[in-house]
């Protein structure tokens, strides 16, 4: 009898060790959330669910929408948690997506999926690129933006940067729980206005 109870008890008090550690990241994520929103201007959007809420931070940043979400792909023990920021080009018909060159990349290609290149060896060998036009992505991608990509930091490997749904965008693998992640997605908003900067010249010579 006492035996049963000490597993029911220890049951139950694993079960409350996993609510309450899932009510403290809520916690933590809101508060990163309003915080991220004080640094840029923007504000902090609360989305009702049936077990809670979800968060997003939202605004207008040099004239383009901006966003920071997250979302999840796959499901069971395949479940994958992103965060992302993204900004809003005026207007496109642009689309693209540039990933680091590795694994991911060659099993890309081994199942079809063609890259472009824009003669510049050392971006060509370190970057994947995909476009719906590769003639004008090869001379929109400048110099100085390419500069901005090689100066990415490798270990976001796992991230890719496109144009997708009307968002120039990227995502990582975590949650807005951890500072250090929001922190890596605040350094990645100056190169997403400047792919956004290409993608509104792209419509503009377009029409």
């Amino acid at each position: 009898m006492i035996g049963a109870l000490v597993i029911v008890l220890g049951i139950g008090g694993f079960f409350g060790l996993i609510i309450w550690l899932a009510i403290k990241q809520h916690a933590r994520t809101k508060e990163n959330l309003i915080a991220l929103a004080a640094r840029h201007g923007l504000r902090l959007v609360e989305t009702k669910q049936s077990l809670g809420a979800d968060y997003s931070v939202q605004g207008t940043v040099l004239g383009r929408e901006v966003r920071f979400w997250t979302y999840t792909t796959g499901s069971g023990k395949s479940r994958v948690h992103w965060a992302a920021v993204g900004v809003r080009p005026r207007a496109t018909n642009l689309t693209f997506e540039l990933r680091r060159q590795g694994f991911t990349t060659k099993l890309m290609e081994m199942f079809g999926s063609k890259e472009i290149t824009v003669g510049d060896p050392a971006f060509d060998q370190a970057w994947f690129v995909q476009t719906n036009q590769p003639e004008f992505l090869q001379a929109a991608l400048l110099p100085e933006i390419r500069a901005k990509f090689m100066a990415q930091p490798e270990r976001a490997r796992d991230g890719s940067y496109k144009l997708a749904d009307g968002w120039v965008q990227f995502a990582e693998h975590g949650s807005f729980a951890t500072p250090e992640v929001i922190a890596r997605l605040e350094t990645k908003l100056p190169l997403l206005h400047d792919l956004a900067d290409v993608a509104e010249v792209g419509a503009a010579g377009g029409r």
